[in-house]
């Protein structure tokens, strides 16, 4: 079995066959996905898609960084009511994005602030977002790791959190793991221009790997240009195998049990 552990399939690219889409990839292998509603739009809808597929989806709530500057302080506070819900599974997607011109580092970092400690209020693992932006002092994954040496959070679970779509450096990876974290490998590993973050995966090891697509985005290299989706999974996996050299079997059984030990069984 294999884990879809970051999906957006509320996106209105999917509105059109939704229930086509998850039943496809749950025929090509994917036996569970995450959901991701990081916006509050969203987390009502989060919460219905998981009672859609008892048993087989569960959904991270959150506030992305983009909503750094709009974002209602009595909207925030409905989080932990969604936090709180049995198909809740981590906080998330929330972190640093200098990609965008969302607001300056310590804004966004004010807005993580107010959500980390849900965390271990609730028991949930985080699923972090970093985009570093156009010149190379616009480091997110900087940021963000050098704030989250001051957060408190000791689950039981092996993982405190993710670095979704994972896109830096072996430097990164590595701050990031010693924190706790585990890596979101997604399409953008199979890109031909992406060796360094190839590189690192395989430096961090498959026993520091979970699998997303981030879909509708970053498919593989293979369908770029087309919609990304869940049934990608194990071809992404495929590709994982290749460059760490092992059996696609292996990287299955691993990256499932790395899902479980980020954000329990479900």
């Amino acid at each position: 079995m294999l884990i879809e552990t970051h999906s957006h399939l509320n996106d209105k690219a999917f509105d059109a066959d939704r229930r086509e889409t998850v039943e496809r990839a749950f025929a090509a292998g994917v036996g569970k996905i995450v959901e991701i509603a990081c916006q509050p739009s969203e987390w009502a809808q989060g919460e219905a898609f998981c009672a859609a597929w008892p048993g087989r989806a569960r959904c991270a709530f959150g506030a992305h960084p983009e909503y750094t500057r709009t974002l209602a302080p009595e909207v925030l506070a409905q989080l932990e009511g969604y936090l709180a819900k049995p198909c809740a599974i981590a906080l998330g997607e929330v972190g640093v994005d200098h990609w965008w011109d969302i607001g300056p580092k310590e804004s966004q970092l004010a807005l993580l602030g107010l959500q980390l400690p849900l965390c271990a209020k609730f028991d949930k693992p985080a699923v972090f977002h970093a985009r570093n932006g156009r010149t190379p002092e616009l480091n997110a994954y900087a940021d963000l790791l050098a704030d989250l040496k001051k957060w408190d959070y000791k689950p039981a679970r092996r993982f405190r959190g993710v670095l979704h779509c994972f896109s830096g450096t072996w430097e990164d990876a590595k701050a990031g793991l010693d924190l706790g974290l585990c890596l979101g490998v997604n399409g953008a590993f199979t890109y031909k221009k992406n060796g360094a973050v190839r590189e690192a995966a395989k430096r961090a090891g498959i026993e520091n790997i979970v699998l997303e697509t981030d879909c509708p985005y970053l498919p593989p290299e293979g369908s770029r240009g087309k919609r990304n989706d869940p049934s990608f999974i194990p071809e992404i996996a495929a590709m994982v195998a290749a460059h760490l050299g092992l059996s696609n079997g292996a990287v299955a059984e691993k990256t499932t049990a790395n899902a479980y030990g980020l954000f329990g069984e479900f």
